[in-house]
């Protein structure tokens, strides 16, 4: 036997199967294939089984006994094609159904020139069925043999007599076997223009298909895919070639001038087939193909399937999602002007990434968590027609309810359900009628782009736990201190109907929500959102602040999503009124219609405003409980304590407030009741309001309007007046009291931005504790508080001061940044001089020693 690796005739040919090779070689030897490979090693299996996939055996022996080394033995085997676009059983090393066409791999077509130039060895890629033209010699491959209409096998079994090259191997006849001995060598082929379609395709095929490594990375199989199945779609589609674009029938001429015969039951596995096919699927992918849209656009259009139980577009494109992604894409592009809105949001059709759904139900329960039963004012503002007099809280769940649907399977009616929007047949025909003119194209495009930005993003309020907590019946309400806001502002007490008015608002506002599942709200509310005084919106935020607290929740009362997230869709948004002017007019007492009128909306959209702008209407007007007749005044108010207090101990009005837990204005009118004259100021300088006295307190220090106001004697509203009109800015939304204002100290410029965060005192002790430790998981167990609740505290102080105070990483401990313990050293020193709270944090701040050193 020879072993000479440099021989003629035992070296492989370039690109040759691994049988070939072995028929060769047994050639040399007069025997067969089989024969050779079980003379070099008893265990060596049948060559139709060693070139799919060799075994440690038979590769070791292979390599040693010929000199080959292991990976060029393995390279005329298919196993680097395993996956792609063959089925290899790794265990028996059978051929299954492969990814793509039905030609098994079992078979080998064959090039008549290469066999006659290569004396008949056959090449690996033959067996492949994405290989249907040889490129060497611009001709169609050959399936069967022509004298016994059989696919000729290129080696022999173990039995039987030697092969000669180039001829037909088949087998027939009973007992004693015959083999064809047909030279293929002489079969006429098809020749291919050099510059042609088919040719193009092969090449194509070859680059992005065949030209793989190992494990593939799944892309060759993609496309795979998607050229089959288009290909079959464009050979069932021949038929209709009285409708066929011009190219169809120059790849025809290309192939002969002959339409592949039709299948009988699957689709035709030949080479004739897989070249016709092949060029049409790679042109109607090809976006600079001048025929590019005009053949993809005549598949769809002759698309038959027989099983169909529907013509609806959606149920057409199903049957193409083994063309991946990018197919269903474009078809679902297509049909966006034929679906309803519900499936134009579940496959996004209006957006520039149409897709298939994907999402699964947990993944849309993560979104409803983020999602509040209507939807956020300011994207409501943009959405709702002007001048629509549809229910406009029908309409905002409407719309949240189909925010759940964009990726999803889910239908409308159980996404309402799983916001509690009970009456979704409502909803809808709100959100109908609203859109009735205008058409639903805005939101086919806006929702999906919202549900997108939520499902990476996320919102700093988990609704779904709040819907869970809070109910007007839940929440928990402070009878004491609204009686106190009262007897300063002189409204009348316990008026039950008025407190549940205020829950039900207060609940709304933790919701982000109507309670319930209305489609409208109450009557009286519209009026109650637009005339809340400022003291009472300020009381119902400082208790939804404490509801949340109470449930150990460290989140925004309110939130809504940055306009960033609608990607470029332009709608009107809050954001495009004047809000100096708005404020302006508002303080000129203006009623709602009047208001809208003056800036050129409607109510509705008014209140949609004020609420995205986290305000109420005029500021001094007042449209809390209406006064009615005065209450007689009782306890320090009555006359004979007034008498007291005025009178004989001349305390002055200010000081009966303080004892009182009323405004000087209220003490003033119960004088007058009593028919107590008043006293005149002594001469001399009296105390007044600077501008820039409340500038410094009030915008630099950062004290709030209640502090400063209970300082002077005098009411909030008064101190709020005097910030507007010296045009002083007033504390924006998310921007709370400075809590070491009453120190009168030096503040860095981070610790400036700090105080004004909300909790501030809480969040720097939580985060001087974080900062001991190796993880937050740890700090956040030492202080009782969720590990999530304690990341959300670290990055919001770090967004608000502009650097990083401790660095956080999966494997990797705390570390405190330079900044960050300059940071902590002052927090820790202005801490030391408030109250410490009689807590667990309070107790771990002790323990833990002070000092921010190296």
């Amino acid at each position: 036997m020879d072993r000479r690796t440099d021989s003629p005739v035992g070296s492989p040919a370039a690109g040759e199967a691994l049988d070939s090779w072995l028929e060769a070689y047994g050639r040399r030897l007069a025997v067969t294939g089989g024969q050779f490979a079980r003379f070099i090693n008893p265990s060596c299996g049948d060559p139709r089984s060693m070139v799919r996939m060799l075994t440690d055996t038979e590769r070791g022996a292979l390599s040693r006994r010929t000199g080959l080394t292991p990976a060029a033995l393995d390279a005329m085997t298919l196993k680097r094609f395993d996956g792609v676009v063959v089925s290899i059983d790794p265990v028996d090393r059978t051929i299954a159904r492969p990814p793509a066409w039905r030609h098994s791999g079992a078979h080998s077509r064959f090039c008549p020139a290469c066999l006659d130039e290569d004396g008949g060895r056959w090449q690996l890629s033959w067996r492949l069925p994405w290989t249907f033209a040889c490129l060497r010699h611009q001709l169609l491959l050959h399936d069967r043999c022509v004298a016994c209409g059989q696919a000729p096998p290129p080696s022999t079994p173990f039995r039987g007599v030697s092969s000669s090259p180039k001829l037909c191997l088949h087998t027939t006849g009973t007992g004693r076997q015959f083999r064809c001995s047909h030279d293929l060598s002489d079969t006429p082929a098809q020749a291919l223009p050099r510059g042609g379609m088919v040719l193009a395709s092969q090449r194509a095929v070859d680059q992005e298909i065949l030209a793989v490594g190992p494990l593939a990375d799944g892309t060759a199989r993609a496309r795979a895919q998607e050229l089959y199945a288009l290909a079959r779609q464009g050979l069932g589609g021949l038929h209709h070639a009285a409708t066929a674009p011009g190219v169809v029938g120059e790849i025809l001429d290309e192939c002969g001038g002959s339409r592949p015969a039709p299948a009988e039951r699957f689709e035709t596995n030949d080479a004739h087939s897989a070249a016709v096919g092949t060029a049409l699927a790679r042109i109607a992918t090809d976006p600079d193909h001048p025929a590019g849209e005009e053949v993809f656009a005549w598949m769809m259009a002759t698309v038959t399937t027989r099983t169909r139980r529907s013509d609806y577009a959606t149920r057409k494109i199903a049957d193409w999602l083994p063309a991946g992604p990018r197919v269903v894409a474009r078809m679902l592009k297509t049909a966006d002007g034929e679906l309803g809105l519900s499936a134009r949001l579940r496959h996004r059709t209006a957006t520039p990434t149409p897709s298939w759904p994907d999402l699964s139900d947990d993944e849309v329960h993560r979104r409803a968590e983020h999602l509040p039963a209507m939807l956020w004012p300011s994207w409501t503002y943009g959405l709702l027609p002007a001048g629509s007099h549809t229910r406009i809280a029908g309409f905002r769940r409407a719309c949240a309810s189909l925010a759940l649907l964009p990726g999803s399977t889910w239908g409308y009616l159980p996404a309402a359900s799983l916001l509690n929007n009970t009456s979704p047949g409502s909803n809808r025909r709100a959100l109908d009628a609203a859109l009735e003119s205008t058409g639903t194209d805005a939101l086919a495009v806006l929702l999906p782009a919202l549900a997108g930005a939520l499902d990476a993003h996320g919102s700093p309020i988990n609704y779904h736990r709040r819907r869970t907590l809070f109910t007007p019946d839940t929440v928990s309400f402070d009878h004491s201190a609204y009686q106190a806001l009262c007897r300063r502002n002189g409204w009348p007490l316990n008026t039950p109907v008025w407190i549940n008015h205020l829950r039900w608002h207060m609940t709304r506002e933790l919701l982000g929500a109507d309670p319930g599942a209305a489609s409208r709200p109450p009557a009286w509310h519209p009026r109650l959102h637009y005339g809340l005084d400022p003291d009472l919106w300020q009381f119902l935020r400082d208790q939804a602040a404490a509801n949340l607290g109470a449930h150990g929740i460290d989140e925004p009362i309110t939130w809504e999503p940055p306009p960033s997230w609608a990607l470029g869709l332009i709608l009107p948004g809050p954001e495009t009124l004047d809000r100096n002017r708005l404020t302006t007019l508002a303080d000129e007492g203006h009623s709602a219609p009047e208001l809208a009128g003056l800036l050129g909306i409607d109510e509705v959209h008014l209140l949609l405003a004020l609420e995205s702008f986290d305000t109420t209407g005029p500021p001094n007007r007042q449209t809390s409980p209406a006064r009615g007749r005065r209450v007689p005044q009782q306890g320090l108010l009555s006359p004979s304590q007034l008498q007291a207090l005025y009178v004989e101990q001349r305390l002055s009005q200010s000081k009966i407030a303080k004892l009182a837990g009323c405004s000087t204005s209220t003490v003033r009118r119960a004088l007058d009741d009593s028919n107590i004259p008043i006293r005149q100021a002594p001469p001399g300088p009296k105390f007044s309001i600077s501008h820039v006295w409340l500038e410094e307190e009030y915008r630099h220090k950062g004290r709030s309007s209640s502090d400063i106001a209970h300082q002077l004697g005098i009411t909030r509203s008064h101190v709020l007046r005097l910030v507007r009109k010296w045009d002083i800015p007033v504390h924006p939304a998310g921007q709370w009291t400075n809590a070491f204002a009453p120190l009168d100290l030096d503040m860095s410029p981070a610790m400036r931005a700090a105080s004004r965060t909300k909790n501030c005192p809480q969040r720097l002790r939580h985060l001087i504790v974080a900062a001991r430790h190796p993880t937050l998981q740890s700090a956040a167990d030492e202080l009782e508080v969720g590990w999530k609740t304690l990341s959300y505290q670290l990055q919001s102080t770090e967004q608000a001061i502009g650097f990083t105070i401790i660095t956080t990483g999966r494997g990797r401990p705390l570390t405190v940044t330079d900044n960050g313990r300059d940071f902590l050293n002052e927090a820790e020193r202005l801490l030391s001089l408030l109250p410490q709270p009689p807590s667990s944090t309070a107790t771990s701040l002790r323990a833990a020693g002070g000092g921010w050193g190296t």
